[in-house]
């Protein structure tokens, strides 16, 4: 019998502000915040000791492998996709054998922070094996400077703060830090969640060369990017407060505001097959409808009526679109230990918590 250690942490669905998450876009639109909801598409890390110094790593939702004689042999040339979690594994896991099985239920693409949810998951439990106790804030800050490495463009924060702490988030970045605030009660978020709807309309085709287009030309100092920024900065202080005043028809109106500043900004991000879509989503009872992440494909989330859902569906379906299920998660990131054998990958539900997550400010 050998320790198990599990990690789970969520993605999200981004209301607004995304964008401004990035260093150092922020700076120059004070006050800067985004507004995301954390769902329950997870990010699932399990960890095992095994004898020896060998390190097996698999992506099961990749259907890819690597195997490495120790740490510090670790490389990922034979498998660049398996970079960050490669890199994660090096700067993290103990200098013994291990066997790692890592997958994320949102699918390639879906602009839904999985990528992020997955490398905070997997800091999380390599830190466990290791007997290290790092508090959530320090989870993020590894994470994504380990994903910034593998992927060579810069990221936002946003998806990791989901991923850690769950539920429904304003996050702002000031000049002094960056502070996570919960913006919702938990009975206002099972209601929104009748109202949810999250559809994949397939991999996106231009990845996040939208946010790097938008990076490069700010930098630049482009005025009509800047322009864009201070619109994004608008709505997502105004979607703040809709939330705190629970005001779901205030959601789906700047839901729609969000996206429309986006499709003008970056026409990449949509598609005519994308725009008819939405056209008839809301003909039939959708009040909010953006694309998540970066566009160009990915998922579309939508605010709805809920007795119009089964009609919506039907809809997208016929559109070639994919229903995914969309609950909100409410916990954030969570570590578990159990006693179990070197092939199973997941926790029992008797498995304890691990003694992980240090007390700090929300």
């Amino acid at each position: 019998m050998a320790e198990l250690i599990v990690a789970k942490a969520p993605t999200r669905i981004d209301f607004a502000g995304g964008t401004l998450d990035i260093p150092p876009l922020h700076l120059f639109h004070q006050p800067a915040i985004t507004v995301n909801v954390a769902i329950n598409l997870i990010a699932d890390v399990t960890v095992t000791r095994r004898p020896g110094r060998a390190i097996r790593l698999v992506a099961s939702d990749q259907e890819r492998r690597l195997t490495w004689p120790s740490r510090d042999k670790i490389a990922w040339t034979r498998q660049p996709f398996l970079e960050m979690l490669a890199r994660l594994i090096q700067s993290l896991a103990p200098d013994t054998g291990l066997d790692i099985r890592t997958a994320c239920q949102a699918p390639a693409g879906a602009g839904t922070g999985g990528s992020s949810a997955l490398a905070v998951a997997t800091a999380a439990a390599l830190s466990a094996v290791a007997g290290r106790s790092l508090d959530r804030k320090a989870l993020i800050e590894h994470a994504k400077a380990i994903e910034t490495q593998a992927i060579r463009v810069p990221t936002g924060y946003q998806d990791y703060y989901a991923a850690a702490y769950g539920g429904a988030s304003s996050i702002e970045f000031g000049l002094a830090g960056i502070h996570r605030t919960s913006i919702a009660r938990q009975t206002f978020l099972m209601e929104l969640q009748r109202h949810l709807l999250l559809l994949y309309l397939g991999k996106p085709r231009f990845s996040g060369a939208n946010n790097w287009d938008l990076f490069k030309r700010h930098m630049e100092g482009d005025r009509k990017t800047f322009a864009f920024f201070d619109a994004l900065q608008e709505n997502a202080l105004a979607m703040r407060d809709a939330f705190l005043q629970e005001d779901l028809t205030g959601i789906a109106r700047l839901l729609n505001r969000d996206w429309e500043t986006r499709r003008r900004a970056l026409p990449t991000m949509s598609s005519p097959a994308i725009d008819r879509l939405i056209h008839t989503l809301k003909r039939a009872g959708a009040l909010g409808a953006r694309v998540c992440g970066a566009g160009g494909g990915g998922c579309l989330a939508l605010i709805i009526e809920p007795e119009a859902r089964a009609a919506l569906i039907a809809i997208a379906e016929a559109a070639g679109a994919r229903v995914l299920p969309c609950s909100v998660n409410m916990r954030g990131l969570v570590v578990r230990r159990s006693k179990d054998s070197f092939q199973r990958s997941a926790v029992s539900k008797t498995g304890q918590a691990v003694a992980l997550l240090k007390a700090d400010d929300q």
